[in-house]
């Protein structure tokens, strides 16, 4: 392609790391990085505040659709449950890490923690997990990007936080991590550690080159965890986990609706394409989570 691709991306670290490494894989490309504002990025506004709803997403996407930029990358767990008309994910490529970890002082583990200690997040679904962990524990909403909450907890406003360790990963911050949480303890949030790379469904050339970067197994896991918030109709708003993993041609899905004990499935595939039955796996697991 001839014409310099515009990347839109957020000026965190975090989304410029992600969106930097899409940029590195499209060798022979000559790819813009442009810096887009969201609503999110302003931290006297509460994220659970209902006028703004997936504010970092729907920023980026206004200005691909505007044509202000070509293409856009988010982490996958972040995107709306139902995907939209005008958009294409037209990458997922290999994901990264997909499980939950503590940062806490001192680099001390859950079980060490004194009662009443304060954790750090703002997601339905971490809360919801470490009150099954520990319910001595408290919780508290935090903002700020991942390297800003690594130093909330570390000036002491937090006793921990539970983040992501796919984003610890990208911006190379992993010495902070003081102790990894198995599916089994802390089910992630659907696709995450995965990226979703995002262009407008008209731009065929775009699409023929971004898809080089998909990864066939990413793709397969993250449809069936999405499914699961698809059919539940649900967002980042709910405490909803869903993790799958492909062993040979086996797909195997666990997902945890709130309080509820873990649902899991597995079924078998034609091949890492398969697409349709990652998809009728996750709607399977969500009509048992509905019961």
């Amino acid at each position: 392609m001839n014409r310099t691709l515009r990347l839109g991306t957020r000026g965190s670290l975090l989304a410029k790391t992600q969106s930097q490494w899409v940029a590195d894989q499209l060798v022979g490309q000559h790819i813009d990085l442009q810096i887009i504002e969201t609503a999110g990025d302003d931290l006297n506004i509460s994220l659970t505040n209902p006028a703004v709803p997936g504010a970092f997403v729907n920023a980026l996407r206004q200005e691909l659709l505007a044509s202000n930029v070509d293409f856009i990358v988010h982490s996958f767990k972040d995107l709306p449950s139902m995907p939209h008309p005008e958009i294409l994910i037209a990458a997922i490529p290999a994901r990264e890490d997909h499980r939950d970890v503590l940062i806490s002082k001192n680099s001390v583990q859950l079980n060490q923690l004194p009662n009443g200690a304060l954790i750090g997040t703002s997601s339905p679904r971490r809360m919801a997990s470490i009150q099954q962990l520990n319910p001595t524990l408290r919780t508290e909403p935090i903002r700020g990007n991942v390297d800003s909450r690594i130093k909330k907890v570390r000036d002491g406003q937090y006793d921990a936080a539970i983040l992501a360790a796919a984003g610890i990963k990208r911006i190379g911050r992993q010495a902070d991590i003081a102790q990894y949480f198995d599916v089994s303890e802390i089910i992630p949030a659907p696709a995450q550690g995965a990226l979703a790379v995002e262009c407008r469904r008209t731009d065929y050339e775009l699409i023929k080159i971004l898809s080089q970067l998909d990864h066939a197994e990413s793709r397969l896991t993250s449809t069936a965890e999405r499914a699961v918030l698809q059919r539940l109709n649900a967002g980042c708003d709910l405490p909803i986990g869903a993790f799958a993993s492909l062993d040979g041609n086996q797909l195997t899905l666990t997902a945890q609706f709130g309080f509820q004990g873990y649902v899991t499935k597995s079924i078998r595939i034609n091949d890492s394409k398969d697409l349709q039955s990652a998809e009728l796996l996750g709607e399977s697991v969500a009509d048992e989570l509905r019961i």
